[in-house]
């Protein structure tokens, strides 16, 4: 051991001397005798790299750092592998053994950091299936990075993993839908359409996201392509329609809906748009007539609310309609509302006369008949006799009374009844028959094989149909709509006329087979038309891929610094609550080894932590005076110094490391004045009064020299001066 100890004695003296072939072979023996002895051997990798012997400095680094995480000084490891990179940025394995300690020490950023440089790494040298299982290890690390699933879902679809890369695409979709980041999304989107070139609902995910951009018009343009793909798509249907509504463009959004009843002829929501559509139109006849044929159907669902709505908006448009009236007093009668009930009898008292005497026989089954009730049919049974259900229908037009007291029924078999007669019961208006006729021709007025009388046809309707489906480029739909016209009404001009103007719109677009092409095409468009920020995207992507491509032929460590030419990762931004007391020591081990940029960078994390930000200035200054850089140094301490948490005792301090940096920067005059701050408040704080002393003899300051200088000083300043004259 004792000689051991002349060995570290010796090397010492050699290391002052700058002879350092005798210290590195004073601490090989050292090192010899005492393996373990961690210093000495980290001593000698230092001399090894000052005598550019990096092979040797690299196994005695990797010696010490393998002991210190061994034993869990991962920090003070970390330190080593990053003087371990600077030596040897070849070397792909440090990255990953960062990584891993980062992550042991909770610094998740920091790991995320050296994982992205081995996915740059891993892509530059067609690593695949590493660079896959790098990107996995980073999703698992942090799971909300989206730039790491980004990443991730584009090296999936590019290399034959497509179901995998939709699904990763598709979760960011989500989390940036969840933000309402459309502006993201829409970046996304013009990424990755190339990708999926042939999936019809990355497209109309692209449509709903220009709509909730505003861009209703380009929306409208990508659903009507896919509707020509899927003319029965509902999803597709419902969106136009709704984006046809926020567009003021009621004709379209009411056949549309129209289009979606026939596929859904139940769905209420739907119809429920419809009649907002028809009201919007102000066509307040056909709003009437959907509510009255659907109104006990909305009532099931609980939607009472809403056909209170509609049938006030119709009050208001017809004020006098007794269907509206008769409903709306119903649907109060429901709700309660008795005040509402009284204004709507109201109302109808200061209608004219006239007017109710001729609505008397409007339809009486109303939402209050159906609901309410009119009778229930033991009641109805009680009321007629057992001779009305026998006669029928017939029986309501005659007076009961009369008919019973008039009328007596003998038994059948008393009744002599030649063949030739005819009894007659006039039970009927039916015209008496003149006297000269032989007999009476008793026939139906309908025959049963009959065929139902063919619908009354809406020639305008149906042609609005029809261009509908030529809006949206759905050219056989609107032909069978024509010929549907041209059955019924062979010789119409205007049916002919559409189908010309169909066939001309069919041979402009010329038919083309491929719709996902044509779609990937038109919203590749429409992004480049919209979006000119983007376009300053792919230019930097441009400048990035250009730049990668220089950096492949660089080294590791080069291709690290230019973080962007990998995949765009904004690692503070998506960890914030990294151990900012690690990042603090990490950094003392930084600067300790003459890492001073590392050093400098993990500082200025730690700093978030309030309680930290004074020191965090001062080590950052520190840092960048050992590298020569005072103007940064100069910056830092004057930062910590405007800090309101400062302290009198780091107040002091920083004065006094700026005086030592003016010095180190020969501006002796700005060094004196720092120091001489320092000395007015504690004349023994280290070696100010030393410093002082020798700073005025090197500016040639005496007492009288100075008292001429100070003559317009104030008095205060010159008894200060004349306070420490004496050093």
């Amino acid at each position: 051991m004792a000689n051991k100890q002349k060995l570290l004695e010796s090397a010492q003296k050699n290391i002052k001397k700058k002879q350092f072939s005798r210290a590195i072979k004073d601490l090989q023996k050292v090192v010899e005798i005492d393996p373990r002895d961690i210093r000495s051997r980290q001593r000698l990798a230092e001399l090894y790299v000052k005598t550019n012997k990096s092979g040797e400095a690299f196994e005695q680094y990797e010696a010490v750092a393998k002991y210190f995480a061994s034993n869990g000084f991962y920090l003070k490891a970390i330190a080593i592998y990053k003087q371990m990179q600077r030596l040897d940025p070849s070397q792909i394995s440090i990255f990953s053994r960062l990584a891993e300690l980062n992550e042991k020490q909770g610094l998740t950023g920091n790991a995320l950091a050296e994982l992205r440089h081995l996915v740059g790494y891993y892509e530059k040298n067609d690593m695949i299936a590493d660079a896959i299982k790098t990107l996995e290890k980073m999703r698992d690390l942090d799971s909300g990075n989206i730039n790491v699933q980004v990443k991730l879902a584009e090296i999936y679809a590019n290399n034959d993993r497509v179901d995998d890369g939709l699904a990763e695409f598709r979760e960011v979709l989500r989390q940036l839908d969840e933000k309402q980041d459309y502006d993201k999304i829409l970046r996304l989107y013009k990424m990755f359409l190339p990708l999926f070139p042939h999936n019809d609902d990355l497209q109309k995910g692209l449509a709903l996201t220009l709509f909730e951009k505003g861009e209703l018009a380009k929306g409208i343009t990508i659903l009507q392509t896919l509707l020509r793909n899927d003319p029965e798509n509902t999803e597709i249907l419902s969106c136009l329609a709704t984006a046809y509504e926020n567009q003021g463009d009621s004709e379209n959004s009411r056949q549309a809906y129209l289009r979606l009843l026939k596929i859904e002829p139940n769905d209420l929501e739907i119809r429920e748009s419809l009649v907002q559509c028809y009201l919007n139109e102000e066509d307040y006849d056909k709003a009437l007539a959907e509510l009255e044929d659907w109104k006990e159907a909305f009532l099931k669902i609980n939607r009472l609310d809403r056909l209170k709505e509609f049938y006030e908006a119709l009050r208001k448009a017809i004020p006098e309609n007794q269907q509206v009236i008769q409903t709306l007093d119903s649907i109060y009668e429901i709700t309660g509302e008795g005040d509402k009930l009284l204004d709507i009898v109201a109302g109808v008292n200061e209608v004219e006369p006239e007017v109710l005497a001729t609505s008397e026989n409007v339809v009486e089954e109303t939402l209050s008949d159906s609901l309410l009730g009119t009778m229930d049919e033991e009641e109805e049974l009680l009321v007629l006799g057992e001779e009305d259900l026998l006669l029928g229908d017939s029986v309501g037009e005659l007076p009961l009374e009369e008919e019973s007291s008039e009328l007596e029924l003998e038994p059948l078999e008393d009744i002599d009844v030649e063949e030739d007669e005819i009894i007659e019961l006039n039970l009927t208006d039916a015209p008496e028959v003149e006297a000269g006729d032989s007999a009476i021709d008793v026939s139906l007025d309908f025959d049963l094989d009959d065929e139902e009388e063919a619908p009354v046809l809406d020639v305008a309707a149906d042609l609005e149909e029809a261009e509908f489906y030529l809006q949206q480029g759905l050219f056989e739909e609107a032909e069978k709509v024509c010929h549907g016209i041209l059955e019924q009404s062979p010789d119409n001009a205007e049916v002919k006329a559409k189908l010309d103007e169909i066939a001309l719109q069919r041979d402009a677009q010329g038919n083309q087979g491929e719709t996902s092409v044509e779609l990937h095409d038109l919203a590749a468009e429409l992004l480049e038309d919209g979006f000119p920020e983007l376009d300053s995207a792919d230019e930097e992507s441009g400048e990035s891929e250009e730049s990668a491509g220089e950096a492949a032929t660089q080294s590791v460590d080069a291709v690290a610094e230019n973080e962007g030419k990998v995949f765009r990762t904004d690692v503070d931004e998506q960890i914030a609550a990294d151990d900012m007391e690690s990042h603090y020591n990490l950094g003392i081990a930084y600067r300790e080894m003459g890492l001073f940029d590392d050093a400098v960078a993990e500082f200025s994390k730690a700093e978030s932590d309030p309680a930290r930000f004074v020191d965090c200035q001062t080590l950052k200054g520190f840092c960048h005076v050992d590298k020569g850089d005072f103007e940064k140094g100069e910056e830092a301490f004057k930062v910590a110094l405007a800090s309101d948490s400062l302290d009198e005792g780091q107040r002091l301090s920083l004065y006094f490391e700026l005086g030592v940096l003016y010095e180190n920067w020969e501006r002796p005059l700005e060094a004196l004045d720092s120091f001489q701050f320092v000395a007015d408040t504690d004349l023994f704080f280290r070696d100010v009064a030393d410093r002082i002393e020798a700073l005025r003899k090197k500016l040639g300051m005496t007492d009288e020299a100075e008292t001429d200088e100070m003559d317009s000083a104030e008095d205060d300043s010159v008894a200060t001066k004349d306070r420490i004259s004496f050093l």
